[in-house]
């Protein structure tokens, strides 16, 4: 996944989090049960790890639960980034972490667009690095190893993504 597609996808579910399911689940979603991955990395906790539950049931497709990790290593499952739970079922799971090398200039971020340092700003950050911290078969849904079953006796699971690593994003494995 690169890096942009990676960034969209944890603002966009980062937002959607933030706004809540309502009191009213939305049309055809399943009934949801309380659900929380706690993610591992040699024996510690995984903190800012985004994890997605992607369902063995294709009818469940398009209720794609999943949730960020806290300091815990903990992520509380939404389903559709909004409404706590998930359905019962099981899955496949995903864990990402990237992180950006610091901008040079992180002052410039608030600029108005039409100042030249902010423009400079923009390409400064177009050239950082990125790295994954999380090896990239856990991230993929074709080869992550990682499984978990949602049932409405077990709530909470836990995954272990072993080695920590920081590999360039674009070069390498």
């Amino acid at each position: 996944m690169n890096r942009t597609l990676t960034s969209f996808i944890t603002l966009l579910f980062a937002f959607v989090i933030m706004t809540g399911c309502g009191e009213k689940l939305p049309s055809g979603m399943p009934k949801l049960f309380p659900a929380s991955i706690t993610v591992v990395q040699e024996g510690e906790p995984l903190d800012g790890a985004m994890v997605l539950l992607i369902p063995e049931d294709s009818a469940l497709q398009e209720w794609g639960p999943g949730g960020l990790t806290n300091a815990s290593g903990v992520a509380v499952m939404r389903t559709n980034g909004k409404c706590k739970g998930a359905p019962l079922g099981k899955y496949k799971v995903t864990v990402t972490k990237t992180e950006r090398e610091p901008h040079p200039h992180p002052e410039w971020a608030d600029l108005p667009m039409n100042d030249p340092n902010y423009r400079q700003f923009l390409r400064m950050a177009e050239s950082l690095k990125a790295y994954n911290l999380v090896e990239r078969d856990f991230g993929s849904r074709d080869r992550t190893p990682l499984q978990v079953e949602v049932a409405s006796g077990q709530k909470s699971h836990s995954v272990d993504v072993g080695n920590k690593i920081r590999n360039e994003i674009g070069k390498g494995p």
